[in-house]
């Protein structure tokens, strides 16, 4: 059976690293997991979202990042605590997708009202 790809209200489960630079030695050792679902900002997917679209379970993003844009990078996802390397203000943020799995009914309307709770700006919740 073919693994599940990243879609509209699928649970996505990722390990999260943070690295000075784009090759695997750059990055941290212990990555940090975190799981959302996908797609349901009020405003359409994030930039985080859009790098994960249509990926299957082991595949891996690497985006480079500024530190003052990792707000607008995860949108209305709530950042998880990572990390960041010193220095410089810029980064690569590594995502590998663990899981994608159906969403509970439940944990969409969830995840729709934590999104619609932020408005027209991101708060980080």
């Amino acid at each position: 059976m073919d693994e599940e790809r990243v879609g509209p209200l699928k649970k996505i489960r990722v390990l999260l690293e943070a690295g000075a630079g784009p090759a695997p030695s750059d990055f941290a050792a212990d990555p940090v997991p975190f799981e959302f679902i996908y797609g349901t900002g009020i405003q359409g997917l994030s930039p985080f979202e859009r790098q994960l679209a249509e990926r299957r379970e082991g595949e891996s993003v690497s985006i480079a990042v500024r530190g003052d844009e990792l707000s607008d990078l995860f949108q209305h996802l709530l950042i998880p605590s990572f990390t960041i390397p010193e220095g410089g203000g810029s980064f690569y943020l590594k995502a590998k997708i663990v899981k994608v799995s159906e969403a509970d009914p439940k944990e969409v309307i969830k995840a729709m009202a934590e999104a619609g709770s932020c408005g027209d700006h991101c708060c980080g919740h």
